[in-house]
């Protein structure tokens, strides 16, 4: 195994749990096309980079909420509509597209990492608009998803969050109507781009 040379690696820092998608995407290209040119991939909280970038030396960030960093360029990139989480046996998988009237009949289970996220407020919208009063609220996404499974309630996120949890006895589905979508932003150093850093935000985009 070749050691990773952090001078030249792109450092891509992911804010926040809910990682899009198209980021492996945009990482499996970047191994195809560009092998020499290497990605390091970093996590970071939404808490401690809610005025300030999480640290100088990143190239690109991508933040589920919008963030305005001086000295930095901010640009909408992926879209993700928001699901529901019910339990494998649930009366709700009925429906192909579940009408939010009939999953907030169900307890909601939430998570207090969630309320972090860029795309809690849009889960709050649907919570509101339904004057939903019946919700549990734990620790994490994984108690909250545990407690799903057990037929305890349900819960929503964005579909791309919730997948990863489909083989530990849940099923999605979408909220049907005009669903909530959530938003990914990509964020970078508001200056000229090196030529691989320039590849890199092509293969970006290149990913829908």
């Amino acid at each position: 195994m070749h050691s990773i040379d952090a001078s030249s690696a792109i450092r891509v820092c992911v804010l926040g749990e809910w990682i899009p998608a198209q980021l492996a995407e945009v990482l499996a290209l970047q191994r195809a096309e560009e092998p020499e040119t290497v990605v390091m991939l970093i996590g970071g909280t939404v808490a401690e980079a809610s005025q300030h970038p999480p640290d100088e030396n990143r190239d690109f960030v991508i933040s589920t909420s919008i963030r305005q960093w001086s000295g930095w360029k901010s640009e909408p990139l992926w879209h993700d509509a928001l699901a529901v989480a019910v339990p494998k046996r649930s009366h709700l998988l009925a429906f192909r597209e579940i009408p939010w009237q009939e999953a907030l009949k169900q307890p909601f289970v939430g998570a207090q990492s969630a309320t972090q996220e860029g795309w809690w407020p849009a889960v709050e919208h649907v919570l509101t608009n339904a004057r939903h009063e019946h919700m549990h609220t734990v620790a994490s996404m994984d108690l909250a998803m545990t407690l799903v499974a057990a037929g305890y309630g349900i819960t929503i996120a964005p579909s791309a969050r919730l997948s990863s949890y489909l083989h530990r006895g849940v099923a999605l589905r979408r909220l049907s109507g005009a669903s909530p979508t959530t938003t990914a932003y990509l964020l970078r150093p508001d200056g000229p781009l090196t030529e691989p850093h320039a590849r890199f935000a092509q293969r970006i985009h290149s990913v829908a």
